[in-house]
């Protein structure tokens, strides 16, 4: 477990998930809703296929991500980053919206407070 005494979630353990979503899907699951909390992303990877794939990071509520416009087999990696690099609005899921293209592989190391 981590530790990040100066932030909303310290003493919260992080948590991990993963994902492959298919290509031109519109807010899909990759980790679902907790009542009352927020769900503040620390660290993930993505990789989509063999064909241009865009992914953007989703609450319920809409975009909490830039448009990532991943070339063939492209993806990214943002590294563990304590103050996260972004986070759902309260009881809302984190998902995913791909563009046409390929399936996109995600994982996430997340943390959930509120």
């Amino acid at each position: 477990m981590v530790a990040f005494s100066k932030f909303a979630y310290a003493n919260v353990p992080a948590q991990y998930a993963f994902a492959g979503i298919a290509a031109s899907q519109t807010a899909a699951s990759i980790v679902a809703a907790v009542a009352g909390k927020k769900i503040r992303v620390l660290a993930l990877a993505f990789v989509c296929g063999a064909t241009a794939t865009n992914a953007t990071f989703n609450s319920d509520s809409g975009a909490i991500s830039m448009l990532f416009a991943n070339a063939a087999n492209g993806g990214a990696i943002l590294p563990f980053n304590p103050v996260g690099w972004f986070e759902t609005d309260t009881g809302e899921a984190l998902t995913l919206t791909t563009g046409t293209g390929s399936t996109t592989g995600v994982q996430v190391v997340y943390v959930t407070y509120g």
